[in-house]
């Protein structure tokens, strides 16, 4: 899927592996911080590793016309 808007993705809790649309996979664990700018194209995957839950917070970017 691709990103619903521009937002600051962290993780609290948790591992998550995200796989972009160009096959890199990249790990997130507690206190990363993404930036998911992917709102057009083939999106990513994600998927939680290991057996605690994924639990993250996301924080909109407004974006404003120039």
């Amino acid at each position: 899927h691709t990103a619903p808007r521009l937002q600051y993705v962290i993780t609290l809790t948790g591992m998550a592996e995200l796989e972009a649309g160009t096959g890199e996979k990249r790990r997130f664990g507690p206190g990363d911080v993404l930036l998911a700018s992917d709102l057009t194209g083939g999106g990513h995957v994600t998927r939680v590793i290991g057996s605690e839950s994924r639990i993250s917070v996301s924080i909109p970017i407004e974006q404003f016309p120039l």
